[in-house]
């Protein structure tokens, strides 16, 4: 039997089959892109709607993450879909078989004659015996018969076809519509979700964040979100419309601390035009603040970051004093004393050329010094240069003054060296000088710089007692609340200070007295002279003379003192050749070195003498002689009685001692006799102190009445020998000696009595030391009495010579009535 060969598919079904497959891809291409127009449209709208909704109800943009993870979706999605439902099944290959088995599925009357024609055109090989391949010939024939009756149409269902075209093209044209409708919406969807832009909604209502801030209420901005406020200040927060738009009924204000130390939530309304304004008190820690109102909300929080305000750590002067003090540390003009400002205030010599340096916490921008002069208020103000705090400009370092006139309006402004800072712009300095004229100078000064438009170079003259306040800003904008104050208070040179006082004269004097005045003279910064100055009777001129020993120039203590010998000085009387009954006024006088607003002069008190014989001196020290006796003889009275006291307690003692030794003591008489002694020690006690005191009272004014017959050459040796050696030195040992023993006695007495033991020995001690005291009061009385007969032969001589002065001037007036009958 021969060999078969391979059966060819008919055309009929082969061209069956290729139309199958284009209607295939077709279907599917169709299908595809109808999946993907829907796709796209759910999820624009989708967006939208979500993207409209978050907006009513946050009154924000949805955050740009999540729009951004739409987009990315979105396009994954897209690609996805597009992959598997167009590009993979486009791309299948469609094999014959398959497409004849699906029309075998759908068109049952092909009685598997088609799946067969094809298997039998894809098999290789021999077929079989010549019966088989009749067979097959057979069944192509009628296979190739029956396709021609197939209608491919009916092989789809186009149901979910329709249904994604009709969707897609529902979806279609509504974004169409939106876009001929509400282009705007379009256009803002699309700068939301595909631009992803950060703010696109069109608002009605655009509210901008501001800080007032002290001081001044100046207008602070946030910039890029963020603001730096002071540490303890009150954040005024000001909420304006910008311009063009709609404003709001009301705004809220969102606020939350930092480290979670609490939140809060304020509305705001406002009055006419007035901005909304809401203020932080106290503000401690860093805010995070959102600002809501109509349609608008801050899309990220505005940040106020809290830092410690700008605050001087330490204020200087360098100190160029005037000379004639001699405090400058040195000769050289550039030596300075550094002076560190302790508290608000700091005190300087008037005339004093300082710089004035303030050593700040941080950075600084700017510094601000107000002061006054002559009821007019000048303004320095000093520029450190560099950036502002947003960034917008470039300043210059400058410095400048400004007078305000007497009017308020009216101002001078001038230059000044432009060096005020250093270069980390932490200190800053200014140059002064704490002038006495400084109400005329500075405003002399500050519009001569004016009119000329010249720098002013020289120290600017302030006041003594100025008051200047700081305002200081840093680089971040940030100013002290209240101004810094600090006061320079100028020393003015004061007049030297003259404390003299007699020493051992009084007010009646001989020719040829000596008068010594003791004393110190003082001046603040060193005196240039000091001397006797004088007038007789009614002179109205003041003459001179020169001190024994002179003060050296620029001495601010001199003593006057003329050695340690003689620690006074000494004004001779002699040699002005005064009669007596003539005035003499002395003083001493004493000039400083102030050589600028000086030099300053001043005298000491006036000692006003009267020239008298001396014979009237001694009569007048006769009567200080006889007040002081009668004052002695009271001491010693006093003296007498005590011993007499302590003589009778002696006696009560041993009654004492009687009573406690008894079978059966007597207590309220034993009590009484306690007492009777407590009393009887305290009153001794007291009596003996005080008669100490007048005692050496009394002794100090006979050592006066020596000096005053000694300086007025009135003295004889035997006066001097006799208030020597029988009065002065007698009272000196009853001062050093007698009473310092009586005391210790009876303070023994005092104690016994009061821890109640036996006090016969002190008392016995005390009755011994004052009898012994009485002994020496009783001989130095006796010499006071015996100068009251020298005394008396004094006072009958001076009232002999009186009566010989009186008869002299009847004599002379009797001549002079003569010569005048004659002349007649």
């Amino acid at each position: 039997m021969p060999a078969s060969t391979q059966p060819t598919l008919p055309p009929e079904i082969a061209a069956l089959l290729s139309r199958l497959r284009s209607r295939i891809r077709s279907y599917v291409l169709i299908e595809g892109v109808a999946l993907l127009l829907v796709l796209a449209g759910a999820i624009f709208w989708g967006s939208f709607l979500f993207d409209w909704a978050w907006f009513q109800l946050m009154k924000l943009e949805p955050p740009r993450w999540l729009r951004a993870m739409v987009l990315v979706g979105t396009v994954c999605g897209l690609a996805a879909t597009g992959l598997a439902a167009i590009v993979f099944r486009f791309l299948r290959s469609y094999r014959p078989r398959s497409l004849a088995l699906v029309l075998e599925r759908r068109f049952p009357q092909l009685d598997d004659r088609l799946i067969t024609a094809v298997e039998a055109a894809e098999s290789y090989g021999e077929l079989g015996s010549p019966f088989t391949q009749a067979m097959l010939e057979r069944t192509m024939s009628d296979a190739s018969r029956a396709a021609e009756q197939v209608n491919l149409s009916e092989v789809f269902n186009q149901r979910p076809l329709r249904k994604a075209v009709i969707t897609a093209a529902v979806l279609v044209v509504s974004i169409l519509g939106l876009l001929a409708v509400n282009a705007s919406a379009m256009d803002r969807w699309a700068r939301g979700y595909l631009g992803l832009q950060d703010l696109y909604w069109n608002r009605e209502t655009v509210l901008v964040l501001q800080a007032i801030a002290p001081p001044g209420d100046r207008v602070r901005s946030f910039v890029d979100g963020r603001l730096r406020h002071a540490r303890g200040t009150d954040l005024v927060l000001q909420v304006l419309v910008a311009e063009g738009k709609v404003a709001p009924d009301r705004v809220r204000i969102d606020y939350r601390l930092a480290g979670g130390r609490g939140s809060g939530r304020a509305y705001l309304t406002r009055l006419g035009d007035q901005p909304f304004q809401h203020a932080l008190p106290g503000l401690l820690d860093s805010a995070e603040i959102w600002i809501t109102g109509g349609d608008f909300t801050t899309a990220r929080p505005y940040v106020a970051e809290v830092v410690d305000p700008p605050s001087l750590d330490r204020v200087e002067l360098s100190c160029r004093y005037p000379e004639y003090t001699g405090l400058n540390n040195g000769s050289a003009e550039g030596i300075r004393t550094k002076v560190t400002v302790e508290g608000s205030q700091v005190s300087v010599p008037v005339e004093t050329d300082f710089v004035l340096s303030g050593f700040a916490n941080k950075p600084l921008q700017s510094v601000r010094i107000d002061g006054d002069v002559s009821g007019r208020r000048f303004e320095l103000s000093l520029v450190a240069g560099g950036s502002t705090p947003d960034d917008k400009a470039i300043l210059d370092p400058t410095a400048e003054i400004t007078l305000k006139a007497e009017d308020g309006e009216k101002e001078f402004r001038a230059e000044l060296p432009a060096n005020a800072f250093a270069e980390d712009g932490r200190i800053w300095s200014v140059r002064f000088v704490l002038a006495q004229n400084a109400n005329d100078r500075l405003p002399e000064q500050i519009m001569a710089a004016s009119d000329s438009r010249k720098v002013l170079e020289r120290p600017i003259a302030l006041p003594p007692d100025a008051v200047l306040r700081i305002t200081l800003e840093d680089v971040d904008g940030i100013a002290n609340t209240e101004p810094i104050r600090l006061a320079v208070n100028g020393i003015a040179d004061q007049p030297p200070v003259v404390e003299a006082n007699l020493r051992g004269i009084g007010s009646s004097i001989t020719r040829k007295a000596r008068i010594p005045v003791a004393g110190l003279i003082t001046d603040d910064y060193g005196l240039q002279s000091a001397r006797f100055e004088f007038v007789i009777d009614q002179e109205t001129e003041w003459k001179p003379r020169e001190l024994g020993t002179p003060p050296e120039a620029g001495v601010r203590e001199f003593p006057l003192a003329r050695s340690e010998a003689e620690p006074y000085a000494r004004f001779d009387v002699l040699p002005l050749d005064l009669q007596i009954q003539q005035r003499l006024t002395l003083s001493i006088a004493a000039k400083d070195g102030d050589d600028i607003n000086g030099p300053h002069e001043t005298r000491s008190q006036k000692f006003v003498f009267t020239v008298v014989p001396v014979e009237e001196l001694l009569s007048i020290l006769y009567g200080k002689e006889l007040n002081l006796r009668r004052r002695f003889e009271q001491i010693l009275s006093e003296t007498k009685d005590t011993q007499k006291d302590l003589i009778l307690h002696r006696g009560r003692i041993d009654e004492l001692k009687a009573l406690r030794a008894a079978a059966t003591p007597d207590q309220a008489q034993i009590t009484t006799l306690e007492q009777s002694l407590i009393g009887s020690a305290e009153r001794s006690l007291h009596g003996v102190r005080k008669n100490a005191t007048e005692t050496a009272g009394v002794h100090e004014a006979f050592g006066e009445i020596r000096e005053e017959l000694v300086n007025n050459s009135a003295d004889t040796p035997q006066m001097l020998d006799r208030i020597d050696f029988k009065i002065v030195a007698p009272l000196e040992a009853i001062t050093r000696t007698d009473y310092p023993a009586i005391d210790a006695a009876l303070g023994l007495y005092r104690l016994a009595n009061e821890k109640g033991t036996d006090p016969t020995g002190p008392v016995d001690e005390s009755i011994a030391e004052l009898g012994t005291m009485i002994e020496h009061m009783e001989q130095i009385l006796l010499e006071m009495r015996k100068l009251e007969t020298f005394h008396e032969a004094i006072e009958s001589l001076k009232a002999i010579i009186a009566a010989e002065r009186e008869l002299i001037e009847k004599t002379r007036q009797k001549r002079k009535e003569a010569a005048l009958r004659a002349l007649e």
